[in-house]
């Protein structure tokens, strides 16, 4: 009796140990990028978005700077294109950035203002005076009214 169910403990023990060793090599294989997001002066950009796509696959995963510039995002690895994306700011943008087990990757990205473009848009129209002739008016008092031609009178 106690050899089956020491059996049975052992088949147990075989099959439940896979099972919990599957969350540990799912772990083993992730990896994070992080840093911080500045612009040309130094200054901490707060609310970019920085997006990470592995190149291999398209796997795409992203996080926001928090108000410190600073971002995290946690990936597996592999080779990662790398994008910072704000209003008002050129996308910055890093290929090739190789992510291996475990590794704590920094990566410091710098934004640059956009380039600005403005148009202004002139159009001409007829002046309502009429600048080439000079005429003089005159007054139309109640006696020529009446005295117009109207048709039924």
């Amino acid at each position: 009796m106690y050899e089956i169910s020491f059996r049975r403990a052992v088949v147990a023990a075989l099959v439940a140990l896979p099972l919990l060793l599957l969350p540990m090599t799912a772990s083993a294989q992730e990896a994070a990028i992080s840093g911080t997001v500045t612009d040309q002066t130094g200054g901490v950009l707060p609310g970019v978005v920085v997006r990470a796509v592995n190149e291999a696959y398209g796997n795409s995963f992203e996080a926001v700077s928090d108000s410190t510039g600073k971002y995290l995002i946690t990936v597996r690895i592999g080779s990662y294109r790398v994008a910072a994306e704000l209003a008002g700011f050129a996308t910055v943008e890093r290929r090739g950035v190789q992510v291996q087990v475990g590794q704590q990757l920094a990566l410091n990205l710098q934004m640059a203002p956009a380039t600005l473009q403005e148009s202004v848009t002139v159009t001409g129209e007829a002046p309502l005076v009429d600048t080439t002739q000079s005429n003089l008016g005159s007054t139309i008092d109640s006696r020529q009214v009446s005295d117009l031609p109207v048709n039924g009178r």
